[in-house]
């Protein structure tokens, strides 16, 4: 059997954004401190998970990655707003929203979409949805509490952070939660999104 990792694309979140979204998080885990919540060191916001990958098989998706990624510019992206997937009866994750800068990660998704293809990677079933996950349900059951303090900021301004690169990442599982290492990192065109 060869060696494989755990891996995904990912954009990594700057320091000042962490910060805010963490605060936002506390007040659900308050709410809540039955859900295992992420670690703000740890956000991200995944765009696309690719499993187990064959160590071997890394350098040449990372080039076809690469290569898709080569005119993409950098844009910033606004969180905003608090919510829950599936739906508040028995919601599985607590996430922030993604207000500007939604389209282009989509845009972006697409991208790396296309590459992973034709390595033989599962095309994503579900339409992409920007958000970043805060936390999962171990029991997904309603809780008014928790579904309280998420609706104070149904509409609250949570930051902006820009996105200038995509990193390849491995996510190592061990009792204590998933442990993330960046592989590799494509820095996206300076300037603004078309």
């Amino acid at each position: 059997m060869s060696d494989s990792l755990r891996c995904f694309l990912a954009i990594r979140l700057p320091s000042q954004a962490i910060e805010r979204l963490s605060e936002a998080q506390q007040r659900l885990r308050e709410a809540d401190n039955t859900w295992k919540w992420v670690k703000p060191e740890s956000f991200h916001i995944t765009l696309k998970f690719l499993g187990d990958v064959e160590r071997e098989r890394i350098p040449t998706l990372w080039e076809s990655i690469r290569r898709s990624l080569a005119e993409f510019h950098a844009f910033t992206m606004s969180f905003r707003g608090l919510g829950v997937f599936p739906d508040t009866r028995a919601p599985r994750v607590a996430w922030a929203g993604i207000h500007d800068g939604a389209t282009e990660l989509t845009e972006l998704a697409h991208k790396v979409e296309q590459p992973c293809a034709e390595h033989g990677f599962e095309p994503e079933r579900r339409r992409f949805a920007a958000h970043l996950t805060l936390g999962r349900s171990r029991r997904p059951t309603h809780n008014a509490t928790l579904i309280a303090a998420i609706d104070k900021f149904a509409d609250v301004d949570l930051g902006r952070a820009d996105v200038t690169s995509v990193a390849l990442m491995r996510s190592k599982l061990t009792p204590a939660g998933a442990i993330y290492h960046i592989l590799e990192e494509q820095p996206l065109e300076p300037g603004e999104a078309k």
